[in-house]
């Protein structure tokens, strides 16, 4: 799994590509939700090259979504992969987790509520 990560003030962004799993959610951990401590307390995830996904991974996403709730932010997915969609449904955490098309309207919704 790669994880790149870029920081405006307040906003994480962060890719996610390959296999989103237990090997590396102590990465994705480290690279995104410790940020949230520093003061970004928006959070967008870009799900699109993300090829499986296990519950490792929904583990950390909630993480991110209760750190981010903890510091008055928001976290919002962007442009699913079907690999990523479809465990999100199986697990109806599809309807818990905000979802933007692009990562430009992610950062306008979390822009216009700051």
């Amino acid at each position: 799994m790669q994880v790149h990560v870029t920081t405006d003030p307040g906003v994480v962004t962060a890719a996610i590509i390959g296999r989103f799993d237990a090997h590396g959610i102590d990465r994705f951990d480290r690279e995104v939700v410790a940020l949230i401590d520093d003061g970004h307390a928006h959070v967008i995830i870009d799900l699109a090259a993300v090829e499986f996904m296990d519950s490792s991974a929904l583990a950390g996403l909630v993480r991110t979504l209760k750190a981010t709730m903890t510091h008055r932010g928001s976290m919002t997915l962007v442009d699913v992969s079907d690999a990523a969609r479809i465990i999100l449904e199986l697990t109806r955490l599809d309807a818990v987790f905000p979802t933007a098309p692009s990562i430009p309207a992610a950062r306008a919704r979390v822009l216009s509520v700051a």
